[in-house]
């Protein structure tokens, strides 16, 4: 587990379990990564979300006390807690709107107090029933990210990548390793079609406990540093 004095709680809402959390203060940041989770990975299941961030934390950045990289929980939606309430698309459209809002919040915060006084690089990792969350935020309400990634999602809300209304690079890995139980076609056609428009991921040889983090490092690595 991460040092607990660089765990930041950004927002947390005790009614409706919805939490955001941050590995470093995405403020003083150069890489700001924001993952958004999805079934049954809300508030009551923050401890496998902290140690899935500090995986992905622990691989990219330069040791322990590197601060230029900040993994952001964003579960700030009611997450469903079943594939089957995950056939009902309220909360990813209730969700949206806040993803959209937070991460248009993050470079005014970074200028305005950060060490840098400049914005950093965000990916978005919409893992499952968060990447109906994230393509609504796309869609609907314009995403301020440099890339954005459907990790194992069964859908998008959307036909393509061109109804994204987002104008950065999407890349997408199949829902049937490591996805969340979303349903395939209730939401839309999967990410990874070869319709859909979306750069399909390779999957790595290394796997842990059905992250589906893991197996994606390499590229992810790419994607986050800019690099891909």
């Amino acid at each position: 587990m991460p040092d607990s004095n660089r765990i930041l709680l950004l927002h947390f809402d005790i009614e409706e379990g919805r939490v955001v959390i941050a590995r470093n203060n995405p403020d003083d940041a150069r890489h700001v990564v924001v993952m958004v989770p999805g079934v049954s990975m809300g508030a009551q299941a923050m401890d496998r979300q902290l140690k899935r961030a500090e995986e992905l934390f622990r691989k990219f950045a330069s040791g322990p006390d590197d601060d230029t990289l900040s993994v952001i929980t964003w579960a700030d939606y009611v997450v469903p807690r079943s594939p089957q309430e995950a056939r009902d698309a309220a909360s990813a459209a209730t969700g949206a709107p806040r993803l959209a809002r937070f991460l248009a919040g993050l470079p005014v915060t970074a200028e305005g107090y950060g060490r840098w006084r400049a914005p950093a690089r965000v990916t978005v990792i919409a893992h499952g029933y968060g990447g109906l969350v994230a393509g609504l935020a796309a869609r609907e309400h314009d995403l301020d990210a440099a890339a954005l990634v459907f990790l194992g999602c069964a859908a998008a809300g959307v036909e393509t990548v061109r109804a994204l209304r987002y104008k950065g690079p999407v890349y997408a890995t199949s829902p049937d390793v490591n996805g969340d139980g979303t349903p395939v076609g209730v939401h839309g056609p999967r990410p990874d079609s070869p319709g859909f428009g979306a750069s399909v991921l390779r999957s790595g040889p290394l796997s842990f406990q059905g992250d589906p983090v893991i197996r994606y490092l390499p590229e992810l690595r790419r994607i986050i540093l800019g690099e891909a």
